[in-house]
Formats: structure tokens, sequence, C-alpha cells
């Protein structure tokens, strides 16, 4: 947590605190001083927004299907292009994934504040004005967290199982125990599973502005989609 330097009123004992609403004692003097911030304003450009990262994920694409084509007018090198295309894609997937992160990092930190909803553009937003012009949302907690870590540990989860139960869908050069495409399919669909699951949730809270698990479910759930999508469609065309 961010901290800031302030003086005690009584004896002049500067003191470390974080910068958050409470009560802190002064050592020197054990005075009881109130801390009081305004909320965090976060201003964060127009074009860091998803459609960014939806642009680069289909730019992506673009390079990967006009492989051929770039090789014959330009330069014959096909693995430039098919790492070009996947750091795209990485790339356009964490701006999607962190994008609500950016635009909430106030909330990381504490207290954020946002423009109410009855105002008519942005540059009516003023903090320092009457209080009525801005609603402020709580720093996130535990559940932000939680709605971020749960979902994502269930990726390697859904990849050990198959391998401990020695799952295989076409049998070849060894023995293992042959299960359905179903099986596959809803093993890798897990971790996205949990998201929606959290997501419901999170719906149910109340408040204007989006509650923790919801926050944290966005994030999970755009890298675990993307990890299904990835998986389903290399065990759909790899085979031995």
């Amino acid at each position: 947590m961010v901290r800031i330097v302030i003086e005690c009123g009584e004896c002049g004992q500067k003191l470390s605190v974080p910068r958050k609403n409470g009560q802190v004692e002064c050592p020197k003097c054990n005075n009881l001083i109130t801390l009081k911030f305004e909320p965090r304003v976060v201003n964060t450009p127009g074009w860091f927004n998803k459609k960014l990262g939806f642009f680069l994920m289909f730019l992506a694409y673009q390079l990967w299907a006009n492989n051929r084509w770039l090789r014959d007018h330009l330069f014959d090198v096909n693995d430039l292009y098919d790492m070009l295309a996947q750091l795209l894609c990485f790339a356009g997937i964490l701006v999607v994934a962190l994008t609500d992160v950016v635009r909430n990092r106030g909330r990381l930190f504490g207290d954020q504040a946002y423009p109410n909803s009855t105002l008519e553009s942005d540059a009516d937003f003023d903090l320092m004005a009457d209080p009525s012009s801005f609603d402020v949302a709580p720093g996130f907690g535990t559940k932000f967290y939680l709605a971020i870590v749960l979902p994502l540990l269930m990726m390697p989860v859904s990849i050990i199982v198959p391998s401990v139960l020695d799952w295989c869908r076409h049998p070849a050069f060894r023995e293992c125990n042959e299960v359905g495409t179903g099986a596959y399919i809803f093993m890798l669909f897990l971790p996205f599973g949990t998201v929606l699951v959290i997501t419901t949730m999170g719906l149910d809270g109340s408040g204007d502005h989006d509650s923790e698990l919801l926050a944290g479910a966005k994030i999970s759930g755009v890298l675990t989609f993307a990890f299904f999508a990835m998986m389903s469609f290399l065990m759909l065309t790899i085979h031995p």
C-alpha cells in the first residue's frame, strides 16, 4: 500500500502512514491523528481499451492467415511470421485482461472516484466541488484477488488430472485409459467454468460499480477462455 509522510500537530514528529482513511497514534506523544484523504482519480488514455486488445488479436490472425503471401512477397522466413502472430495474440489477450485493472488501479491502493452518472461529460467532473459530483468505489479486497487466482489455479489442475489418470483419446504405441473427447473438453473448460460461477456470484452483489468478485472474474475470464480455446483447438487438430 502507498505510504506518505505526515507531521504530528502536537510534537512535530514525522510519521510514515498508509494513504487511507483512519486513525493513527503518534509514538512520541501518543496524539491520536485522524487521516482523511480524497479518493483517487484515475485518468486512463481513451485508446487503452478492450478494442485495442481485440484489434491486436485480429491482426495476429491476419498475419497467420496470410503467412504464405508474406513469404512470397516480403521475406521467406516462416518462423518470423509465426512468432509475430503469437506475440500479437498474446499482447492482445493481456490488453483485454488488464484493461479493467489499469482503469481501476486506484482501487488497488484505496478508494477511487468516478464521475457521477448524472454528469453530461467527464469535463464536468470536479473532485473538489460538491461531493455529489462523484461516486466513490471502495478499494479491492481479498475477494478480488481470489476471483483472479482460483480460476488460474484450475488451469494446471485441468492438465495434471488427465496426466495422472493416464488419459488418452487415441492409444498409440502404449497402454493408456482411452476416454472420449467430452472428458477432455470438460477438464479444459473447468477453469473458465469456475469463472462463470464466480461471475454469477458477483452479479448478485449490489452497487453502482463492479463488485470485487465481478472485477476479478473479468480478468481471469479472458485468460481462462484463451486457455480453453487454445488447448481445445490443439486437442482436436493434433493426432498421433
